[in-house]
């Protein structure tokens, strides 16, 4: 593991906590392993934690967990399995890993682990790690290098290349997110990312989609409506976000609800699917999902 003064250097530089920073580093360190033992051969990295490493950089907020989209022929069970077999009990890069057994788990649909951690300079540390089995890729995943950091010249390792959604399907997988559960962090990729360069029309398919996936009705319309009187936590924002880099609360409503009114403009098989909780529509959904994957 790094250094702490040096680690100190890159929070203070970054501007956050020493353990935003060091947890950063670990997940950098706990993608190569995942990498270097083949287990990314089975996942797509997606979320907060990819935004940030792979789209954002340090542009982006802090996240402290990993998640995943499950690709391939792997099962939740063996999947888990194999995920405690490389890091139960086991040292990499002086980091020490343990997981308990009541601390992973494997449903249907998903499997996970609390990875808890020591080295020499911190004796409980702790992050998740999260796989979903719920739908696969609609889009290709393909290997996605690490945006870099300063932090990257001391960790006498070269981070990989990690599979991952692209950038089209990770924006429309957030906007899922955001419309299926009220949390300020999804608010906030939906700001940052509202500044990247995107296709409008394929987010859009793409969320509306995987919302049929989950039989969530797709109603942007309402969801960007009710963002102003949304009871959101924004102090869980603070210690993500470097200090003179986070917005007020007004300007991220603003931004997600001018940037994102294009959800809205939806094509009639489009608004089909995105009125079908119940999963009637599959003849749509399948015409929908032939047209992503048409895309070049």
């Amino acid at each position: 593991m790094i250094e702490k003064r040096l680690v100190q250097w890159y929070a203070s530089d970054a501007g956050v906590d020493l353990d935003i920073a060091e947890r950063e580093i670990v997940l950098t360190y706990i993608l190569s392993i995942l990498s270097d033992k083949g287990l990314l051969n089975h996942l797509a990295f997606k979320g907060g934690t990819a935004i940030r490493k792979l789209y954002l950089g340090g542009t982006g907020r802090f996240s402290l967990d990993l998640d995943f989209t499950a690709i391939g022929d792997v099962t939740p069970d063996a999947l888990v399995l194999d995920l405690i077999g490389l890091l139960h009990g086991q040292t990499y890069h002086g980091l020490t890993f343990t997981i308990p057994s009541p601390d992973y788990y494997a449903t249907d649909d998903s499997c996970g682990a609390e990875v808890t951690y020591h080295h020499t300079w911190v004796t409980a540390g702790r992050f998740g790690v999260q796989i979903s089995f719920r739908a696969r890729p609609l889009l290709p995943a393909s290997p996605t290098p690490l945006r870099r950091e300063r932090y990257f010249d001391w960790m006498g390792i070269e981070p990989p290349d990690v599979p991952a959604l692209g950038l089209l399907e990770v924006i429309g997988e957030k906007v899922r997110a955001a419309l299926q559960r009220t949390r300020v962090r999804d608010l906030y990729d939906l700001y940052q990312l509202a500044h990247q360069p995107f296709d409008r029309d394929v987010v859009r398919r793409v969320a509306i989609v995987k919302c049929w996936e989950t039989r969530y009705v797709f109603d942007p319309v309402a969801f960007l409506a009710s963002l102003p009187e949304g009871k959101h936590d924004w102090s869980d924002l603070s210690r993500l976000v470097r200090r003179d880099r986070l917005a007020t609360p007004d300007d991220i409503v603003r931004t997600v609800q001018e940037a994102y009114a294009f959800l809205g403009e939806m094509s009639e098989e489009e608004a089909r699917l995105a009125g079908d909780p119940y999963g009637r529509e599959v003849q749509v959904y399948n015409q929908l999902l032939d047209k992503l994957r048409e895309l070049p």
